[in-house]
């Protein structure tokens, strides 16, 4: 019978309720991203019009910063919003993909709100694994009607965030009991900071806050 973990932050929510773009580089512990590589390597953006494109929501070296630095090999839960700006009526969201068996309670999943959420929780033997430093959390399939411009940001829950203030997700050694919740930080250096574009390229802005942090870690 499959175990299925419920993520802490998931526990809380029920409680109270082409060109060429830039290419990615990520080189930090938990920096989750948008690339069109699984693997997180790739284009920060896409100028395909009237094609569905891949897209990976991925979270590059997964490690428990808090204890020792540890890479985690498994990622057993994820919370998130993706932001779309402007909120778009030219981009369909054509497949969504999660781990099997997979439960995910984030409450928004029409595009044209200009938000997806995704609070989700994995089963053990459903956990995602870990390759080469990267662990690929949601494949999208997108169809770009139109040659406007649509930039992709990603954020923490906007009430009652798991890890105060930030993205976060659950870590471990081993697919099963004890994870790690921590927090997981965007690529583009901010949470306003754009990620990925539809008929563009993101740039990475660094932070001064981000900054301080990804310093612990050179």
């Amino acid at each position: 019978m499959k175990k299925l973990i419920f993520p802490v932050f998931a526990i809380a929510l029920f409680s109270l309720l082409s060109s060429n773009p830039g290419i990615a580089e990520p080189t930090h512990p938990n920096e989750v991203g948008l690339y069109t590589n699984e693997n997180g390597t790739g284009a920060m953006g896409t100028f395909v019009v009237g094609v569905p494109v891949e897209v990976y929501l991925v979270l590059t070296r997964p490690t428990d910063v808090e204890n020792g630095n540890v890479p985690f090999k498994f990622v057993t839960g994820l919370e998130l919003q993706l932001h779309f700006n402007p909120a778009p009526n030219d981009l369909l969201v054509l497949n969504t993909v999660l781990p099997p068996g997979s439960i995910d309670i984030g409450r928004y999943k029409d595009i044209t709100t200009g938000i997806l959420e995704f609070i989700v929780g994995i089963p053990d033997e459903e956990a995602i694994r870990v390759i080469d430093e990267a662990a690929m959390l949601v494949k999208f399939t997108f169809l770009k009607l139109s040659h406007e411009t649509t930039e992709v940001t990603l954020r923490p829950l906007p009430d009652h965030p798991s890890v105060p203030g930030e993205m976060g997700f659950l870590g471990g050694e081993v697919p099963y009991p004890p994870y790690s919740l921590l927090a997981m930080y965007s690529m583009g250096g901010s949470h306003e900071a754009g990620v990925f574009e539809f008929n563009g390229e993101a740039v990475a802005v660094e932070s001064a806050s981000f900054g301080t942090v990804k310093a612990l870690y050179r």
